[in-house]
């Protein structure tokens, strides 16, 4: 049997055995930012916390959870610098699971440096952005 959490992870089970496997294509950094988001369709203006991050999206600890749907976009503002277009995967009582839809150019570079600088293995995250710059191109 196999039961989809959400996009990102699914469960399996075999023999009484449940296993928990990870989907994701980017490596996550356990990175606690400051962040703000905006969700002017609900005149909501939230602070709060990154759980974790990365290139694909982030997940965001809140305290208090606004009533969300999969696929609802807000914009994203990570430490006061870099912003983002981002959508809804899934919520908890923790807060709010986040796919990257949109960032300017002028913030990448920025949100690169952050991501490098914090990233226990650089080199993978490298890697990461050549598959992903090769990849959009074709």
């Amino acid at each position: 049997m196999v039961k989809f959490v959400d996009e990102n992870i699914f469960i399996e089970q075999y023999n009484d055995q449940t296993m928990r496997t990870e989907r994701r294509k980017h490596l996550r950094l356990p990175l606690n930012f400051k962040v703000k988001l905006d969700m002017p369709c609900r005149d909501l203006a939230l602070r709060g916390s990154t759980k974790n991050l990365s290139f694909a999206g982030a997940f965001i600890k809140l305290d208090l959870i606004p009533p969300v749907l999969p696929n609802d976009y807000f914009s994203l503002t990570l430490l006061g610098q870099v912003e983002f277009t981002c959508r809804v995967i899934h919520s908890n009582s923790e807060g709010i699971g986040c796919q990257f839809d949109f960032i300017q150019i002028k913030y990448y570079e920025l949100f690169k440096k952050m991501m490098l600088s914090n990233a226990s293995d650089p080199e993978r995250i490298i890697k990461e952005i050549g598959c992903w710059a090769e990849t959009k191109g074709h």
